[in-house]
Parts: C-alpha cells; sequence; structure tokens
C-alpha cells in the first residue's frame, strides 16, 4: 500500500518474536484477555501471525530484519470489514461497540465507522460513559472511559491513554448486560482481545506485532482481523476508513 500501512514497515522482526514471548509467557499486555496463548506454541504464533498477512523472517534467512505486511492479505482483511459493516447497516439495526486502545492513529478511522453506523440506524453502545474513574489502570491508577465521535477511549484525567490491556472492555461488557447484549465490536488491542474472549463478533486492527489477535483468528475464534501497522499518522488511515465505510 502506497500508504506504508503494509509492505515492509518499521517494526522489527526481533520485536515481533519478542512480541511472541512475551504472549507465551501470559503478559497481560501482550495476551489482550485471549486464553488460547495457554498451550500455544512458539512456531504456532508465527505461523498465525503468517496467515493474518505478517511475514517476521529471521535476517538469517534473507530477511532485512524488518517485518513485512502482505498487501493482499491485508485488502482481503479490509474486504471482510467492509462486508460485515454493510450487512449491518443494511439491516438498520444491531448493538455496537467500537473502541480503541492506539487512539492517537485510529480515532479517526473508528470515528467514521461509528458516525456511518449511527447513520444507518445501529446503536453505538456507550457502557460506563460518565461513570468517572471507576476503573484502575495496570499500575493501579484510577482511570476512567470517555467516548470520542462514539468511540470509547481510555483517560486518565483528561490525557487520552494508549492501552493494551483487556479489562477495561470486560468491565464495558458487563455494564452492557454481558455478551449476549452486543452484536458487534469494532475495537484494537485488549479491547478487541476481551470481546474475541467473550465470544462477541468482533473486527480488530492488529499491527504485525500484536500477535495475540491473529493466533485467535487461527484458531477459528474470529475472522475480523486487519494486519496492518498501526502507528503511523491518522492520515495514513483514510483509504482504509473509506474502503471500510463503503465511501470507495
Amino acid at each position: 500500500m502506497a500508504a506504508g500501512l503494509a509492505g515492509s514497515v518499521a517494526t522489527s522482526v526481533d520485536n515481533c518474536l519478542d512480541n511472541v514471548g512475551r504472549l507465551l509467557a501470559g503478559r497481560p499486555g501482550y495476551t489482550f484477555g485471549l486464553s488460547g496463548w495457554k498451550d500455544a506454541t512458539f512456531d504456532e504464533v508465527v505461523a498465525a501471525m503468517r496467515a493474518a498477512g505478517g511475514r517476521l523472517d529471521d535476517p538469517a534467512t534473507g530477511g532485512n530484519g524488518q517485518a513485512f505486511i502482505d498487501p493482499d492479505a491485508a485488502l482481503t482483511a479490509i474486504g471482510r470489514h467492509r462486508a460485515a459493516l454493510a450487512r449491518l447497516m443494511a439491516a438498520g439495526r444491531g448493538r455496537v461497540i467500537v473502541a480503541t486502545g492506539h487512539p492517537f492513529a485510529l480515532l479517526g478511522h473508528y470515528g467514521a465507522v461509528a458516525r456511518s453506523l449511527t447513520h444507518a440506524g445501529v446503536s453505538v453502545l456507550r457502557p460506563l460513559e460518565g461513570a468517572g474513574p471507576r476503573l484502575m489502570a495496570a499500575d493501579g491508577k484510577p482511570c476512567s472511559l470517555r467516548y470520542l465521535d462514539g468511540v470509547a477511549c481510555l483517560f486518565r484525567g483528561v490525557a487520552l491513554q494508549h492501552t493494551h490491556h483487556p479489562h477495561y472492555m470486560e468491565a464495558m461488557l458487563a455494564e452492557a448486560g454481558g455478551p449476549g447484549a452486543v452484536d458487534l465490536v469494532v475495537a484494537d488491542h485488549g479491547f478487541a482481545g476481551a470481546a474475541i474472549e467473550a465470544g462477541i463478533p468482533t473486527l480488530a486492527i492488529a499491527d504485525v506485532n500484536d500477535v495475540a489477535l491473529p493466533l485467535a483468528q487461527a484458531r477459528g475464534r474470529t475472522e475480523g482481523v486487519i494486519v496492518l501497522d498501526d502507528g503511523l499518522d491518522a492520515s495514513r488511515f483514510v483509504p482504509v476508513t473509506d474502503s471500510v465505510v463503503g465511501r470507495s
């Protein structure tokens, strides 16, 4: 992709493989609330990422030390997001949660998704909105969920936060009435992982080093993972957004 979202990306192979190890060690910031790591092997996780489009090639076997995302795989996954959202919008009903742990790059994308769903008559839910600092961050300090353009984001005080942790989505689902009260989640990081773990259909974006979500997909728990570089300027995602919401 010309925007740099796929192809050779800035993330190193070493970082990706280190994250495989962190997932297999059960570190919450890397498991994303999913349980599949408990009986997974290193080779299985690497193969799962490859199946989703991420190439973690060892420089010793001819790679250049940087990870690679297959553009065709990314485009196919984008098409799955577009088709799933189109079905929901055509029906004009449903209950959806939209959330991001990576707001600095992806908030604009998710905001457009939330607006399109709302315009079509779909209910974009806002569990825990206005609840104040009822939640605790991973470091034990109070935090809250606020909604920007219909998208749940983590805040500490007035500061927007980046997070990989799943317990915020777990709290949102409990507030919403449980997994059965939600028809779809559109999210990333732990927000997506917790939704998949709860059995909710989920459309997710994962960077090539976010290995938990491709593992869940390889094991048949979701079909909605797009592997893209999620650390680029938000403007780079506009073509993806246009495709997903049916503007192109």
